[in-house]
């Protein structure tokens, strides 16, 4: 094994808030007089969130100090978690709002909440509750009347002070300005309610003076809205999928990522259960149920997917997407027979060119079970098949690591306990083959595709499953993007696994761009091409542990010792060769199919 680096392990520490000096008491004592700050941390703490991952600036600082502050809202605490960047802050927190059903990102005005955006967005297309707040000038006597008077700009601000919310209105399910205190109460209500009612994003800005200003304190339950239904289109969708279903000698489940968003995994699994009829999952929503169950067929990833995977949903005459937006990845699938697809997200059942609207998933899932009861169950026409890494589409030196022999060591080292964490990038297509025996122990950013959302998320996941511990497979390109999230790992002593696979290119661009540099050995686009950088060492540098590895010998060596070490976030940066790309991306790029095995 290359030399591991780094300082002792930690000791095991309890899922708590450590804080740095900089988190003590605040030095500005907070008002007696219950406040818009306090309603904020009740209410988020009533919808179920726990942790707020932040980047200071002055226009929301003062509403840290009253998280900080832990002698205020007992019985109501939020944690604070300092990041080191709002990229990284937003995308820790999407992923800590997979887990655990809502979360939060705190910025400051301007700077911080465009560039929250990002990740806000991917919330968005992904349907994760995030809960992103930012401070920003208010009408206090050196904020917006100094302005006007003496015409200056305020720092951070464009001119236009409804340009941030203006920004967010179309990535969430609110976006909204509060400007007085008496209003505070209803429209933190009203903003948290969507997020919840939705599964979708919320922007709050709050004027800074606001943070000290007494409002009234909660009176009643958090109220969350429920989706509008409407109970004969309910029925109607129901019947005809039914029938159809009936008819069909080979239908298909597609369990989608609405299913784990609303807490629907069990009547989604009794579903299968009750009517035999096997079922696949895209890759944004692998693990939606263990895949130990016996209705499992695989993840489908269109022309990626390995062949018995990709032999079923080929075989299918009538396939029931249950719960989940389709992306271009699928584009082969869809243009096949648009009417052997239902399809039911966001309220909406298609059936062929049929449309049933204001049908939410929970009252569909189970109008449908009630519609095939006398249907019985059918003895299942497909069963999964092995779990198959394809082999190198070329050949290299034998103790070399490859992307296909990486992976096919990972089918048997990774374990139920862990979180497996893909970044955008070659990893992505080829993980999706590793069998995950645990629900909600496989996160990725597949539809929205952020390169580098994986490493910080890994931290999200660390906060809000402890006892899962993330293993992130990073693009060297993407972890670029977001090494510094490595630092706040360590600072509040998660333990994440960071694989880095390290070849100084952006592989799956160039895969896409032209994936001749692979097959015929035409030259790398320059765009393509990264700095090498030297991971395990910034690891160290950044308060963490790492090692690099070559071959697999190395690699052996290296995955003992961090698998074994459970208190320390490690670093193992996997140098490949730079022209090895796995057969699943070459696949995607020629939009190629997988031939039999």
């Amino acid at each position: 094994m290359g030399r591991p680096t780094g300082r002792a392990p930690f000791p095991p520490v309890p899922h708590i808030h450590i804080p740095c000096p900089r988190e003590m008491a605040p030095m500005n004592p907070l008002p007696t007089d219950f406040t818009v700050s306090d309603y904020l941390i009740q209410r988020l703490h009533e919808a179920g969130l726990r942790d707020v991952f932040t980047v200071p600036g002055d226009y929301v600082a003062r509403w840290f100090d009253y998280i900080d502050d832990k002698a205020r809202n007992v019985g109501s605490q939020l944690n604070r978690l300092g990041c080191r960047s709002e990229l990284e802050a937003g995308y820790a927190a999407d992923a800590y709002g997979r887990i655990n059903g809502i979360s939060c990102a705190a910025v400051t005005y301007g700077v911080g909440a465009f560039s929250l955006i990002n990740p806000v967005a991917g919330s968005y297309v992904e349907r994760v509750p995030t809960v992103a707040i930012s401070g920003s000038p208010g009408t206090g006597p050196a904020d917006r009347p100094f302005a006007r008077t003496y015409k200056i700009l305020l720092h951070h601000a464009t001119g236009n002070y409804g340009a941030d919310r203006d920004a967010y209105e179309d990535i969430t399910a609110e976006a909204i300005i509060i400007s007085d205190a008496a209003e505070a109460p209803a429209m933190i209500d009203g903003a948290l309610g969507a997020a919840l009612s939705e599964k979708r994003p919320v922007y709050i800005e709050i004027w800074r003076q606001l943070w000290d200003t007494p409002c009234a304190k909660p009176e009643k339950a958090l109220v969350i809205p429920p989706l509008p239904i409407d109970q004969d289109a309910v029925d109607a969708a129901a019947a005809h999928v039914a029938s159809l279903i009936k008819a069909a000698a080979k239908p298909l489940f597609w369990g989608g990522i609405e299913v784990q968003r609303y807490g629907l995994q069990d009547g989604f699994a009794g579903l299968v259960d009750q009517t035999g009829i096997p079922y696949v999952t895209s890759l944004l929503a692998k693990s939606v149920l263990a895949e130990t169950h016996p209705g499992f067929i695989g993840t489908y990833t269109g022309p990626s997917s390995d062949y018995s995977t990709y032999n079923t949903v080929d075989l299918s005459d009538l396939v029931v997407v249950t719960g989940d937006l389709l992306t271009d990845d699928y584009e082969g699938f869809v243009g096949k027979d648009f009417r052997q697809m239902v399809v039911a997200y966001d309220s909406t059942v298609r059936v062929g060119e049929a449309y049933y609207f204001q049908v939410p998933l929970a009252a569909f899932i189970e109008a449908l079970s009630i519609a095939l009861k006398d249907a019985g169950k059918r003895d299942p026409w497909a069963v999964k098949g092995p779990a198959v890494i394809d082999p190198d589409f070329k050949p290299f030196p034998p103790d070399v690591i490859t992307y296909a022999r990486f992976f096919q060591r990972m089918l048997t080292w990774v374990d139920a306990d862990m979180t497996l964490v893909p970044d955008e990038s070659s990893s992505m297509y080829v993980s999706c083959n590793i069998p995950v025996n645990r629900a909600n122990a496989f996160v990725s950013e597949a539809a929205w595709g952020s390169i580098g959302y994986a490493s910080a998320a890994a931290l999200g996941l660390s906060v809000a499953a402890p006892d899962a511990r993330p293993v992130v497979f990073a693009g060297d390109g993407g972890f670029q993007m977001v090494a510094q999230t490595v630092s706040t790992m360590a600072v509040y002593k998660r333990n994440p696994i960071i694989f880095v696979m390290a070849n100084t290119i952006y592989g799956i661009e160039q895969a896409l761009t032209n994936d001749k540099a692979y097959t015929e050995g035409q030259p790398f686009n320059p765009f393509n091409v990264i700095p090498s950088w030297d991971y395990a060492g910034l690891a160290v540098a950044l308060g963490a542990k790492g090692v690099a590895v070559t071959t697999l010998t190395e690699l052996e060596s290296a995955l003992s010792t961090v698998k074994a070490d459970l208190d320390s976030v490690w670093l193992v940066q996997v140098n490949l060769p730079a022209d090895d790309i796995p057969q699943e991306i070459l696949r995607l790029a020629s939009n190629t199919g997988p031939t039999p095995p």
